[in-house]
């Protein structure tokens, strides 16, 4: 099943900001002309820029496969596969580091030894009660409760 990441305000105002100061940029360039190469390479890199951005805020997604895989994708890129089964624990977190999250209100996905990843489900009742159904091992956060169905905002 694939879970759309949660768009949160603070990072929406700051994607929306940014796309609108790059088409700004590309009207800007447009009516000046673009008579030289290198205004018209501004203009393609800007654009290519924009695409990307929007790219990446319509299409980050988590799936969870029936192959027991947790993908995370971000735009056009696979960003990696996780083994359910290899997942340990699923905590709560506000860190602002850079993850494939559209949103602060994030969870943090420890598996394997040493690895981890913070993601921001749509919907985290149901998406960390599928991994639990995959992997009943799996340490969820007292926020979430203890391996029951979990009632999260």
């Amino acid at each position: 099943m694939r879970y759309y990441s949660k768009k949160g305000p603070i990072l929406s105002l700051i994607v929306w900001a940014l796309v609108i100061t790059l088409i700004g940029t590309m009207i800007f360039l447009l009516f000046h002309g673009l008579n030289d190469s290198d205004t018209l390479f501004e203009f393609i890199v800007i654009a290519i820029a924009c695409v990307l951005i929007i790219w990446l805020w319509m299409n980050t997604y988590y799936e969870i496969t029936n192959k027991g895989l947790l993908k995370v994708v971000t735009g056009p890129f696979h960003y990696t596969s996780i083994e359910i089964k290899g997942i340990k624990s699923i905590t709560k977190t506000r860190n602002f580091i850079s993850s494939p999250a559209l949103s602060m209100d994030r969870i943090e996905i420890q598996y394997n030894k040493w690895h981890s990843i913070i993601i921001s489900p749509k919907d985290k009742n149901q998406f960390i009660n599928q991994l639990m159904e995959l992997n009943p091992d799996i340490n969820v956060d007292d926020a979430y409760t203890n391996n029951e169905k979990i009632n999260v905002m």
